[in-house]
C-alpha cells in the first residue's frame, strides 16, 4: 500500500495563489493538475475557479461569525475583577459580570477572554500562616547558614505533616500569570489546628528516605 498521506493544514490563499489558480486553469489544466502544482486540494482549485465564473472575483468572501458581544474595554473590567478575586470560578464571574453590565456571558466565554489575556486558573500555593516573628527567625536563620559548605551526604531533613480529613476536596484554584506562584494573593493559607486529621513523620536523606511514621495523638 502506497504510504498514508499525513495531514497539513495550509494556510488561507494569496491574492497572488488565486490569480495562478485561474491562469492555470485557462491555460488548459485540470483540477487535479493545479492542485498538485499548487501542492493544495482539488476542491480548494474548484471553489476558487467556481467563484471566478459566477462573480469574476478572487477576492475572498469575509467571515459572517458571531459578533463580538464585549469590547476591550470590557475585557480589560473583566479581567480586573478576576485579579482582584482570584479565587472566583469562571461561573461566579459570569454571575457577577451580568448583575454588573447586563450582559450574558457564559463560563467557558470567561474563561476563554481571560485565556487571552495570559490569566490562567492553577493550584495554589499551600503554607502554614507564619507571623512577623517566624519570618524573623527563618531569616535569621538562612543568614547564619548562607556560606556553609555541607556534606550533603550527612544531612538529613525531617519534618511532621498534618492531613486535615474535614477541609476542602483540593479543587480551589487561583488565577495568576505565570511567575506569580509566590505571589499573597495567590497563596492560600492552612492552619494545623485540632480538626480531624492524621499526623505522620518522615525524613529524606541524600541516601534516601524514611518509612512514613504515623504520630498518635497524646
Amino acid at each position: 500500500m502506497p504510504p498514508r498521506r499525513k495531514n497539513k493544514k495550509f494556510k488561507q490563499l494569496t491574492e497572488f495563489e488565486r490569480g495562478r489558480i485561474i491562469g492555470l486553469r485557462e491555460g488548459g489544466f485540470s483540477y487535479r493538475a493545479i492542485a498538485a502544482r499548487m501542492q493544495r486540494n482539488s476542491s480548494t482549485v474548484m471553489r476558487v475557479w467556481k467563484q471566478w465564473t459566477d462573480e469574476h472575483r478572487t477576492t475572498r468572501k469575509t467571515g459572517t461569525g458571531r459578533q463580538k458581544v464585549t469590547s476591550e474595554r470590557d475585557d480589560r473590567h473583566l479581567l480586573r475583577m478576576a485579579v482582584n478575586d482570584r479565587t472566583a470560578s469562571s461561573r461566579q464571574l459570569a454571575a457577577r459580570w451580568s448583575t454588573a453590565t447586563g450582559v450574558q456571558l457564559s463560563a467557558s466565554s470567561i474563561r476563554r477572554r481571560l485565556l487571552r489575556r495570559g490569566l490562567r486558573a492553577r493550584v495554589p500555593l499551600y503554607r502554614i500562616p507564619l507571623t512577623a516573628n517566624h519570618r524573623r527567625l527563618r531569616r535569621q536563620w538562612a543568614l547564619e547558614h548562607r556560606d556553609r559548605r555541607a556534606d550533603w551526604h550527612q544531612v538529613v531533613f525531617s519534618d511532621e505533616s498534618r492531613f486535615n480529613l474535614w477541609t476542602h476536596d483540593g479543587r480551589v484554584r487561583v488565577r495568576r500569570y505565570a511567575g506569580q506562584r509566590c505571589l499573597p494573593e495567590c497563596i492560600i493559607e492552612r492552619h494545623s489546628g485540632r480538626t480531624p486529621g492524621v499526623m505522620v513523620w518522615g525524613a529524606i536523606s541524600y541516601h534516601g528516605r524514611s518509612n512514613l511514621i504515623r504520630i498518635e495523638a497524646g
